[in-house]
């Protein structure tokens, strides 16, 4: 049977007779405190694991574990860390596998790795320095976890994802790669070499595998002939290396001391070999970010050593992961231009002290009820600001960091500046030759970096100011570039000078510029984190998909296909429906097929991954790539069914519109309620305030059948609509279904 949509089909709610939330609890929300049971199998579990660290052994024990109240049995457990383990301490860091017997997993991860605060008395040095990193690199997610153990509340954990396969999958689209750790705690026998990323010749199995834990079988080798290049052909070395990704970690590292990193001793780094057959840095253990640990090489930093650390600290031949990307001018100020950016949004502005202060309100009455904290509670939150137990206070570190930075010639170089940035034609074709163009003052050269796939290299080709490349007059300080795009393009540009370069977008290449053309149907708003903004028929805050038909007639997306994966195009394909004229159509993406409407079997990842529309024939229509995702914000077109992507407050299957330059804080939606539900010929509704909103009526194919504005409570008369399943949506956002009887 062929329904027409005009809206989209199944505008779905709470269910108004279940209080409480229905979508389980995001894992690694540091606003929601996760809630862990554990109950081992063996009385003596703790010596057991005990033993397991002793002898240095990956054994696990098994338990019965409930996360959030989600039941799993068969789970492996076994303590993990190095200082922060003690075999005569109740709370060790532990690592908790659900896959371990059964295939079994909580919201796709079956991997937890719990840390427990051993050298951090602020309890959110962690959480707060990956919150930083996720703004320009892949880099693992993190919230807390109260932990019970047999009962007895063992207390607050540090809870981080882990690095696996799940996260090749959500940052690189792909896994079974060659994949390594470091792994470096100490000299190898032999005489191997200590310092970071050097090559120690040919043979794979002499000195790497001290160093290096590969995490997916035998590809030793391909490690090796990436650390012969980046050390003996460094210039050569973009040929298999995410040199951006590089620049953006070193700088990180230095800006934040962060020296429990690789660029102090060879540990806490992960190296993934990504489909475009290039080696990216992955950042790992940020525990002892902001000071904590204290060594660089083998010289203790005092405070003020580490308050005053040089951007190019540890500039030696020794330190080849530093020193051979600094010989290139070019990554030089590359390098510079990304630590001025980290520390401008996160440290000169105050950022990351009132997001610290945030992480702690999230975590006071469970940090104060943790029985077997390692610090007072006083002292956890005094540590924000000032020395405890010779772990700096973040705010003393980094205050005077970043006054000492501002204060470098490096600092103070003039920057490039870019801006006005323009395409032509406006309207953009597919397969087509475009120009893009932009100011630029203060700069010797530049270049445009492109690609038409999330995932692959960027390739780059140089930008004029020379009136012969579309771009105004010689001299005239517009510089251009043609290229030929396909139906997205993504871009960034960088300019500099002698002293200075700088970038657009400031996060590139970890952000990017995109384009797309735009057809008669077209991927038009979609939301990758849905925390509270709007529910399916059964209550779950899933992933979504809006379409919209730029045409004037109806378009049938009978064999249709959408797919988060380039490589698979035709992932899932759409049954017989058609999408009326200059209207909206959205897919859930929550893997759920089995559910009334129209239900993807995949979902978005909110770390950011691309969109494919293709027809019946398996020709793509429509593709967006997408970076880093808020909560409760959409990725959508604007202007509407034409425009390039941008952030905008939702518009669930309607007009976009509201674009938002920096996410803010959704306000909360108030609690609505209808009665009594099944109902006959009236319904009353009721809400939680008195402020004016707007409320829709659907039935089960999303057709809009009234409108209303209500404040507070009020009735209305359901006589005349058929027996079924109804739902009424607040404000576009949630609501609730009822049944009429």
């Amino acid at each position: 049977m062929k329904h027409i949509i005009p809206y989209t089909l199944l505008v779905l709610f709470f269910c108004a007779n279940i209080s409480s939330r229905l979508y389980a609890q995001d894992l690694y929300d540091p606003q929601q405190i996760s809630e862990l049971k554990i109950d081992f199998y063996d009385a003596d579990w703790d010596a057991i694991l005990d033993g397991y660290m002793d002898a240095d052994s990956d054994e696990r024990i098994l338990a019965d574990v409930s996360i959030n109240g989600v039941e799993f049995d068969s789970v492996g457990v076994r303590y993990k860390g190095n200082s922060s383990y003690r075999p005569n301490q109740l709370k060790n860091p532990l690592n908790i596998k659900l896959n371990y017997l059964k295939d079994q997993d909580y919201q796709g991860y079956y991997t937890l790795k719990l840390s427990n605060g051993f050298k951090d008395p602020s309890f959110v040095r962690e959480v707060l320095a990956l919150d930083i990193a996720r703004k320009y690199m892949p880099a693992a997610r993190a919230g807390y976890a109260n932990v019970t153990i047999n009962g007895s509340l063992i207390g607050l954990y540090t809870n981080v994802q882990a690095i696996n396969d799940v996260f090749t999958a959500e940052h690189y689209y792909s896994e079974d790669r060659p994949f390594f750790e470091g792994a470096g705690d100490g000299p190898a026998p032999g005489g191997c070499s200590f310092s970071s990323w050097e090559y120690m010749g040919t043979d794979s199995t002499q000195c790497y595998p001290y160093y290096y834990d590969s995490k997916s079988g035998e590809h030793m080798s391909t490690l090796v002939e990436f650390l012969d290049l980046f050390n003996n052909d460094p210039n050569e070395m973009e040929g298999m290396y995410n040199v951006d990704r590089h620049l953006w970690a070193m700088a990180y590292d230095i800006a934040l001391v962060n020296l429990d990193a690789p660029i102090s001793m060879p540990h806490n780094f992960y190296l993934y070999y990504d489909p475009s057959n290039r080696f990216n840095y992955i950042k790992w253990d940020l525990n002892e970010c902001f000071g904590v640990f204290q060594r660089l090489g083998g010289t203790q930093l005092s405070l003020a050593a580490m308050q005053q650390l040089d951007p190019y600290t540890n500039n030696t031949l020794s330190t080849p992961i530093l020193y051979k990307v600094w010989q290139n001018s070019r990554w030089k100020k590359m390098y510079m231009a990304h630590m001025k950016t980290l520390m401008e949004e996160n440290i000169a502005n105050g950022w990351y002290m009132e997001r610290a202060g945030v992480l702690q309100d999230y975590i006071d009455e469970a940090l104060q009820a943790d029985p077997n904290k390692f610090f007072t509670f006083t002292e956890s939150t005094s540590n924000l600001n000032s020395t405890v137990i010779q772990s700096v206070g973040i705010s003393e570190l980094m205050d005077a960091r970043s006054s000492y930075l501002n204060n470098t010639v490096y600092f103070q170089y003039t920057q490039p500046t870019i801006s006005n940035i323009k395409h032509l034609p406006v309207e953009l074709m597919p397969n087509s030759e475009i120009t893009i163009s932009a100011d630029i003052s203060n700069a010797e050269a530049a270049f445009l970096a492109y690609r038409s796939e999330i995932g692959a290299r960027f390739e780059k080709i140089d930008m004029f100011d020379d009136g012969a490349h579309n771009d105004g007059g010689s001299g005239d300080g517009t510089w251009g570039v043609s290229l030929q795009m396909g139906t997205n393009l993504e871009y960034y540009i960088y300019a500099e000078n002698e002293e200075a370069g700088s970038f657009s977008p400031a996060r590139a290449e970890y952000e990017f510029h995109t384009l797309t053309t735009s057809g008669d149907i077209v991927i038009n708003e979609f939301m990758a984190s849905n925390g509270m903004a709007v529910a399916d028929q059964d209550g779950e805050f899933d992933d979504w998909i809006e379409l919209y038909n730029n045409s004037d007639r109806d378009i049938s997306l009978n064999g249709y296909f959408l797919s988060d994966k380039l490589a698979s195009p035709t992932k899932w394909q759409f049954p017989d429906i058609t999408l009326a004229a200059a209207s909206y159509l959205v897919v859930w993406a929550d893997k759920d097929t089995l559910q009334q409407g129209l239900h993807a079997n995949f979902k978005l990842s909110a770390s950011g991954e691309e969109l494919i529309l293709s027809n019946a024939s398996a020709e793509m229509v429509d593709q967006v790539s997408f970076a880093t995702q808020d909560t409760d914000i959409t990725w959508g077109r604007y202007p509407n069914g034409t425009g390039v992507f941008d952030f905008m407050d939702p518009t669930f299957a309607a007009r976009n519109g509201s674009l938002i330059a920096s996410s803010p804080v959704i306000s909360r939606i108030p609690e609505l309620s209808l009665y009594p539900n099944p109902a006959a010929d009236f319904l009353n509704i009721r809400m939680d305030d008195e402020a004016e909103h707007d409320l829709n009526l659907y039935n089960v194919f999303g057709q809009c059948l009234e409108q209303w504005q209500f404040s507070g409570k009020g009735t209305i008369d359901v006589s005349s609509l058929s027996p079924g399943i109804y739902l009424i949506s607040l404000d576009g956002k949630t609501g609730a279904k009822f049944i009429k009887r």
